[in-house]
């Protein structure tokens, strides 16, 4: 005998099909909110560690200044921001003079490269208390390691960790600066380490 649709299968397939749909639509708005959970969990973490290797770079830069007794940026052959960086694991880059390649005691930095895996080049420069301002002789002149391409979640993540969530703007404040980079929507990440030894960048 065929099948013979009746009102009530009628009502009970549009039933079904319209409890489906909703069964999709959430599982869709449960999809998303998962996912950007998941994001926001990993870029938490990467801030976590981001921040974990300032900090380690900052006792870097003291050592170094400890071993070598002069500025990092007066004790290279070629004084450059990309140089100075080097100087943490590479001692080429280092003067002859004074003695100076004799007492450089690193590496120390675990790099060998000035090419970070997630955040671009990796330099130091100098600046005044804000990364926008150049040395002066009345102001105290600081070291900078310059990251050039940090996601803006991780650079506002990351400055939570060191300068805490108070800031009123936290581009500009604190030890953890940025300003847009150049490339695409990430930003140029300054960190403030140690104050300089000179607010000269040559010798």
């Amino acid at each position: 005998m065929p099948h013979v649709n009746t009102p009530w299968n009628d009502q009970r397939g549009a039933l079904f099909g319209l409890d489906a749909r909703i069964a999709l639509a959430i599982f869709g708005v449960l999809s998303v909110v998962a996912g950007a959970a998941i994001v926001t969990s990993i870029d938490g973490t990467r801030a976590q560690v981001l921040a974990t290797e300032l900090a380690d770079t900052t006792q870097a830069l003291e050592s170094f200044h400890h071993d070598l007794r002069t500025d990092i940026f007066l004790g290279l052959t070629t004084p450059t921001e990309k140089a100075a960086f080097q100087a943490l694991y590479d001692n080429s880059v280092i003067m002859e003079r004074d003695n100076l390649r004799a007492r450089w005691n690193g590496p120390y930095v675990k790099a060998s490269s000035n090419i970070h895996p997630r955040y671009g080049a990796m330099t130091l420069t100098k600046a005044g208390p804000l990364h926008t301002m150049a040395c002066a002789p009345e102001e105290i002149c600081y070291l900078y390691l310059v990251y050039s391409n940090v996601k803006p979640d991780i650079a506002l993540k990351a400055n939570e960790v060191l300068d805490g969530p108070d800031e009123v703007d936290p581009a500009a404040q604190g030890r953890v600066q940025w300003s847009r980079g150049d490339e695409g929507a990430n930003e140029k990440l300054y960190f403030r380490a140690i104050r300089a030894l000179s607010d000269r960048m040559d010798y």
